[in-house]
């Protein structure tokens, strides 16, 4: 055991069962691709934890694939200044929900330039509560330009498929995942706006918004609803995470409990494995060789018993 601790990692005491495997099993990824740990320097103390790699912006190991590194460099180098994404994380942390990100859905924006045939079949299938007629557009970490005038706050969208549905309506899916994280508990940077939104939107119950926090699901639902409104597209919002994440259900009931029966359907959950063993199933070639091997690194809990 005592040399397994240098070359895997140490535990972090404040993770729960399921965020120790997550992180197990990230470590088991970073040791098969020969990659040393690096330190990780809190207050008082410098700690080996097994998900953290040394300049992961030039090796581009947090990435499945070439061209998924590459995007990543592009969006970085190119980042907007309201943009919210960070470069340490995307590189270096192999445990993050933000290059998982880029890892699940820079393959179907490649797909989509490929083939808008292909990525539409694939994604038909792989998100069927959707009706999905043509696929247009596959993008990551999207915040609207005109942020501040639809909610005032950052919130980003992850990913967000746009498409055209079978009656020829624009429409998207702004699109949340999760790994090991659960979702924010920060409240809305503008709660006045915010509240002004639900109580224009009328997607709530009434009353409501004397009563619930601004919690970083509900802000990423109104920044959905605003932005659909403001394009006139049709929207729907989406989170993916593993089947075992903590606190996911728990956080989507209680949006979709206070939701007026028309907005419900807007709001969905979906398991990772789910809609990764989907996009395995309908996908060819290269793609289907890319999703395998997600869902080995992400999702096979098994490996990371042993570490």
């Amino acid at each position: 055991m005592e040399e397994k601790k240098p070359k895997y990692g140490e535990p972090y005491l404040g993770d729960s069962k399921f965020v120790a495997k997550c992180r197990a099993l990230q470590s088991a990824y970073r040791v098969e691709r020969g990659e040393a740990i690096r330190p990780y320097r809190s207050r008082d103390k410098v700690h080996y934890f097994g998900n953290y790699i040394e300049r992961g912006e030039v090796s581009g190991v947090n990435f499945l694939e070439d061209y998924i590194y590459v995007y990543a460099r592009y969006r970085v180098a190119y980042k907007k200044p309201f943009e919210t994404i960070n470069s340490d994380r995307l590189f270096n942390n192999l445990l993050s929900s933000q290059p998982m990100a880029f890892n699940l859905f820079c393959p179907l924006r490649k797909m989509l330039c490929e083939s808008v045939e292909k990525a539409t079949k694939v994604l038909r299938y792989a998100l069927p509560n959707f009706d999905i007629g043509r696929v247009t557009d596959v993008d990551l970490e999207f915040i609207p330009d005109n942020y501040s005038e639809l909610t005032g706050d950052r919130s980003a969208m992850d990913a967000i498929i746009r498409y055209v549905d079978s009656e020829n309506r624009e429409s998207f899916i702004a699109i949340e995942t999760k790994y090991s994280e659960n979702l924010g508990t920060n409240e809305a940077s503008n709660k006045d706006k915010s509240m002004q939104l639900i109580k224009e939107l009328g997607c709530f119950k009434c009353n409501v918004e004397q009563e619930i926090k601004l919690s970083q699901i509900y802000r990423n639902f109104l920044l959905s609803e605003a932005y659909g409104r403001h394009i006139g597209a049709e929207s729907y919002s989406l989170i993916i995470s593993p089947e075992e994440h903590p606190s996911t259900v728990d956080e989507w009931r209680s949006v979709v409990d206070e939701l007026t029966p028309e907005y419900r359907h807007k709001l969905q959950t979906l398991s990772l494995e789910e809609f990764v063993g989907r996009l395995i199933s309908y996908s060819t070639g290269e793609y289907k060789i890319t999703f395998e091997r997600f869902y080995d690194r992400y999702l096979r809990f098994d490996k990371s018993c042993g570490y």
